[in-house]
């Protein structure tokens, strides 16, 4: 029985709780955050876990072998940095932290410790995204991809001391990479904060890679509807992912410019009881994530060299 805390139970921690305590083979044994109302209310339904304000309940708990990090970003880095420093594998919502020393700095600390790090990037566990990958490979059109679109949108509010590029575009981001199977070379970014915001909440992205193909991104807090949407166009196939469809219409495949197939999404699971499932199967087996270190690194620098593109008005950036 792998034993998990997890530190946060606000907007996306409730996701983890409800996610994690519905895993046979799993025991959520403590569930912390500072909001005593918030540990008030879930206290009654989950029985089988135990709420606390205090952290240090859940990291001087010699049964829990992972915890789950899903607080404010800004704090992400001290709490992993003491969980990892306990012994504790560490799963850690994205961003996992605001700036690249502070990736590095966790990184090394995990290798040391020889406990699993891994980031929340919970596209790479998506069904859909597992299908698109194998079909990709499979067909080879990757070798003939001209470019990647990528859209993802909000209408909700933005939350407090977050900029788009860390909430929505990082999904993004770390999913072109992912699909494409290369690093990029070069990204010139432009964003805006709109309506009294001091963080972006509007941002453009492109990113080339080798071979001259390229991943555009959209991200905005502040659209009339929420997209989650991609669309991958080769010279001879067009695949459309459009994440807010039903599972049988995620997927949608072109060919020579005329409507082919959908391609349905036999698995049922929900990408974060993929991911979760994964990090379980990690600290059992003691294995390097997917999303793991390698992961987080490469996230880490490119957004250090879109903020760099942005403070530079959209400057292109070469990333060495």
């Amino acid at each position: 029985m792998i034993k998990l805390a997890l530190i946060g139970c606000g907007k996306w921690g409730k996701n983890y709780l409800k996610t994690v305590t519905a895993i046979e083979g799993c025991e959520l044994k403590w569930a912390c955050d500072l909001d005593y109302q918030r540990l008030n209310q879930a206290a009654p339904v989950y029985h089988q876990t135990r709420f606390t304000e205090n952290k240090a309940d859940i990291l001087n708990d010699s049964e829990v072998q992972g915890i789950i990090i899903a607080t404010t970003p800004e704090s992400h880095y001290k709490l992993a940095k003491e969980a990892i420093s306990k012994g504790k594998a560490v799963l850690v919502e994205k961003p996992v932290t605001i700036n690249r020393k502070d990736s590095n700095d966790l990184i090394e600390l995990a290798a040391a410790q020889n406990t699993v790090l891994m980031a929340g990037h919970t596209l790479i566990y998506h069904p859909a995204i597992k299908k698109i990958k194998g079909l990709l490979e499979e067909k080879h059109i990757i070798d003939d991809l001209c470019y990647l679109n990528m859209s993802r949108t909000s209408s909700a509010s933005q939350a407090p001391k977050v900029d788009v590029l860390h909430d929505l575009a990082v999904h993004d981001i770390y999913l072109s990479r992912h699909l494409i199977g290369m690093d990029p070379i070069w990204v010139i970014a432009n964003g805006e904060s709109y309506i009294h915001s001091p963080y972006n909440n509007v941002i453009n992205i492109l990113m080339g890679f080798p071979n001259g193909k390229i991943a555009s991104i959209f991200a905005s807090f502040i659209h009339t509807e929420k997209t989650r949407k991609m669309t991958l166009v080769a010279s001879k196939t067009k695949l459309v992912f459009d994440d807010a469809q039903t599972a049988d219409r995620k997927i949608q495949l072109f060919d020579n410019g005329e409507q082919e197939y959908f391609l349905a999404v036999e698995e049922n699971l929900e990408p974060l009881t993929q991911e979760c499932l994964h990090f379980i199967e990690c600290i059992r087996e003691n294995k390097e994530p997917l999303s793991g270190s390698e992961n987080i690194e490469f996230v880490a620098k490119i957004i250090d060299c879109i903020s760099d593109s942005l403070a530079k008005g959209g400057e292109k950036i070469i990333i060495s």
